[in-house]
């Protein structure tokens, strides 16, 4: 290998600079995926193409429960659109994005209606007031 590792995924390679690189080959080409810190963050952005093209026996790591989740998410956006999103790592930003809004729309949760929610490590239940936001100049909420 050039960076003189192997990589344990596939997809994956090393580069000189102990940066690792992503890369999936379509129609007989291979279509770069970014350059990564960590071998692990290659390997997903590897299997996130590998979604989009339901190339599900050459992925890297095994379904999930979020596996539903993105591929409900990928069927929104074209084939380029999501290679774009995880060359310039806006990928994760809207995958949570889209999964939050799913989430916002509990039923029962009303325009400043109050619920509890976990505050997270180390903090327990607190009030929240659920407000509306604009969204592409439309209110939501």
């Amino acid at each position: 290998m050039e960076g003189g590792q192997a990589s344990r995924f596939r997809g994956v390679i090393s580069r000189r600079t102990g940066k690792w690189e992503a890369q999936i080959t379509v129609d007989r080409k291979r279509l770069w995926l970014g350059t990564y810190e960590t071998e692990v963050d290659a390997a997903i952005a590897y299997d996130r193409a590998s979604l989009k093209l339901l190339r599900f026996s050459s992925l890297n790591f095994p379904f999930t429960v979020r596996t539903p989740l993105e591929m409900q998410f990928q069927s929104m956006y074209p084939f380029e659109t999501i290679i774009s999103m995880i060359k310039n790592g806006t990928y994760a930003y809207f995958l949570g994005y889209k999964a939050n809004l799913a989430r916002s729309f509990l039923p029962g949760v009303r325009s400043g209606q109050r619920r509890i929610v976990n505050a997270g490590i180390g903090g327990g239940p607190r009030n929240e007031v659920h407000e509306p936001v604009m969204l592409f100049g439309a209110r939501i909420g």
